[in-house]
C-alpha cells in the first residue's frame, strides 16, 4: 500500500510518501521516501518502522537514526491491549465488626482493570491490620464512573 501523508500544521505543505509492506507472515514494514536504515544499500530506502510479534507480544522496532545499525527504539505494545483498559470506580470501604455492624473506613475514587484489582488496591491504601486482629472483615460499596 502506498500513501501520501500531509503535514498537520497549517504553515507547512510538506508531505511524506510512504509504503507499507507485509514481510511474509513475520512482520510489517513502513517505508518513508528519503529515509532508511544503516544497513540498507546507498540510495535504497529500508523500513524504519517494523512491526512483528515476539513471545506473543506485538513489538514495534524503530530506526530513528540512520547511523545506528540496530533499532533505536524497541516498543512492547502489549500495554495498548484493549483488555488492559482501566475502569474508574468510586465508592466507600467499610468494615464489618463481629456483630456485622457496618463502619465507614474511607472513600475512594480509583482506576483498576477489574473489581478484584480495585479491591486489592483500596485495601492496600485504607485497610488497617488492626482490623484483622479484631476479626473485622472488609465490605465494599462502589459504582463504575464513566
Amino acid at each position: 500500500m502506498n500513501a501520501i501523508l500531509h503535514d498537520i500544521s497549517l504553515e507547512s505543505d510538506a508531505v511524506l510518501k510512504i509504503k507499507v509492506a507485509v514481510d511474509g507472515d513475520e512482520g510489517l514494514g513502513i517505508y518513508i521516501a528519503g529515509y532508511s536504515t544503516n544497513c540498507a544499500a546507498d540510495d535504497y530506502e529500508d523500513a524504519i518502522f517494523y512491526l512483528e510479534i515476539q513471545d506473543g507480544k506485538p513489538i514495534l522496532r524503530v530506526w530513528a537514526d540512520i547511523n545506528q545499525e540496530e533499532p533505536t527504539h524497541t516498543i512492547d505494545l502489549s500495554g495498548a491491549n484493549v483488555n488492559r483498559r482501566l475502569t474508574r470506580f468510586k465508592g466507600n470501604l467499610y468494615y464489618l465488626d463481629e456483630e456485622k455492624a457496618k463502619h465507614h473506613l474511607g472513600s475512594f475514587e480509583e482506576q483498576a482493570e477489574t473489581a478484584v484489582a480495585l479491591e486489592r488496591k483500596v485495601l492496600d491504601n485504607l485497610w488497617d491490620d488492626r482490623l484483622d486482629a479484631a476479626s473485622c472483615s472488609p465490605h465494599f460499596e462502589y459504582e463504575i464512573v464513566s
